[in-house]
């Protein structure tokens, strides 16, 4: 805005013309002065509105060169929805056997150690077995003293039955050597059964594999005293694995002895096929555990967690939306951010609640009310709130 000067000269006035005396108004000049003043205002006043609007439509259209790009996608309307259900259980060797010594005694070797692999029939630990043996001697002695009296005992009763034949003996005389005959032969038998268990404490001196496998578990040093039926080793079978999974009873019933499954071991994707469902319920989880064998060398050991994946279809109409466009809200329900149009690029955004039902690959099966051709944002949902006013980026562009 500039500034009006106004000057005039009193001593070039025309001829005819009253001189103005220094200090005095004419009425013109009263009755001009306050239209100038108001001009002035006016004029002022038009050139703030212009240089406001000016400044209003740059501001406006760098606001909308500055909109943040979003990406979107829109609802998809379905009637059912895929559900994954996940099972756990443990990797388990299907042959293990944990080892005991059938007599007791004093520990005189441990052959193998934690670890070491074994064969069938391979000594893993041997008893001090020389009481034993002399056991044995000792039976095998008395046996061979019944054996003679028993010979003896069957001459004479032969030799009985002779005379009686002859009338030279009495039947009383034939039964008593035929008790007697009777009754070694039991002695008899009764020591062969010591020897025998005698020769069986021996054989079980020496504690023996039941099949190839590797040790994982000694419970016995040289030189311990064990009783009857102490532990000693555990051997298992590491090329033989199954998993046992648990899951409910009405899942269960869905595999059959024979079906393939995948399966996953930590971060390892397994085969294997299903042996059988166990026929009662396990007591304490009250599921029903189903046995899988895993492929020979599977990179697993036994004692790991195994899963397995159940996919069954649902029944549930909805809309499904990436599981990226939902955040969280109240009351256990979550949110997406809708986008409605605020110009002809612009978009503003609108919070709109939802319930979630299913999730499956990234995707979420969601009630409420969306419909078809809505404009959901799907990622980046933390740079925007509710009532900002952003645009749609184009595929590939700018946006998140």
């Amino acid at each position: 805005m500039g500034c009006l000067l106004l000057s005039f000269r009193a001593d070039r006035m025309p001829s005819g013309t009253t001189r103005k005396q220094p200090g005095s108004l004419t009425m013109t000049d009263q009755w001009k002065r306050p239209r100038v003043l108001v001009a002035l205002a006016v004029l002022a006043v038009a050139l703030i509105i212009m240089r406001a609007w000016a400044s209003t439509q740059t501001t406006a259209d760098a606001n909308d060169e500055r909109l943040l790009p979003v990406s979107t996608s829109t609802p998809e309307a379905v009637d059912s929805f895929p559900q994954v259900t996940r099972h756990t259980g443990l990797v388990e060797p299907r042959r293990a056997s944990t080892l005991a010594f059938e007599p007791e005694g004093r520990v005189a070797r441990i052959e193998v150690r934690e670890g070491d692999a074994v064969t069938q029939g391979q000594v893993l630990a041997v008893l001090d077995d020389r009481r034993l043996r002399a056991s044995l001697k000792e039976v095998e002695g008395e046996i061979a003293a019944t054996r003679a009296s028993l010979d003896l005992a069957r001459q004479e009763e032969e030799r009985q039955r002779n005379l009686r034949r002859d009338g030279a003996s009495t039947q009383r005389d034939v039964d008593r050597a035929e008790a007697e005959r009777r009754r070694l032969e039991g002695q008899l038998q009764g020591l062969e059964g010591r020897r025998d268990r005698v020769q069986a404490n021996l054989d079980d001196a020496r504690l023996r594999a039941p099949f190839d496998g590797v040790v994982a578990r000694r419970m016995v040093d040289q030189g311990d005293l064990v009783s009857t039926g102490t532990s000693a080793f555990r051997v298992l079978d590491p090329e033989s694995l199954e998993a046992r999974i648990g899951m409910p009873a009405g899942t269960a019933a869905a595999y059959s002895s024979g079906d393939r499954v995948s399966l996953r071991v930590g971060d390892q994707s397994l085969e294997g096929t299903v042996i059988e469902r166990l026929p009662e319920l396990d007591p304490a989880r009250r599921t029903r555990t189903l046995r899988v064998a895993l492929d020979a060398g599977a990179p697993v050991v036994p004692g790991q967690i195994a899963h397995l994946r159940h996919a069954t279809e649902v029944s549930q109409s909805g809309h499904v939306l990436p599981e990226s466009a939902l955040t969280r809200a109240r009351s256990g329900l979550w949110a997406v951010l809708v986008l409605e149009p605020d110009g002809e690029e612009a978009h503003r955004i609108r919070r709109v609640n939802v319930e979630w039902l299913y999730s499956h690959d990234g995707r979420v099966l969601v009630r409420g009310p969306l419909e078809a051709g809505m404009e959901v944002i799907d990622g980046g949902t933390h740079r925007v709130v509710p009532g900002q006013r952003v645009r749609i980026a184009e595929e590939g562009g700018d946006g998140d």
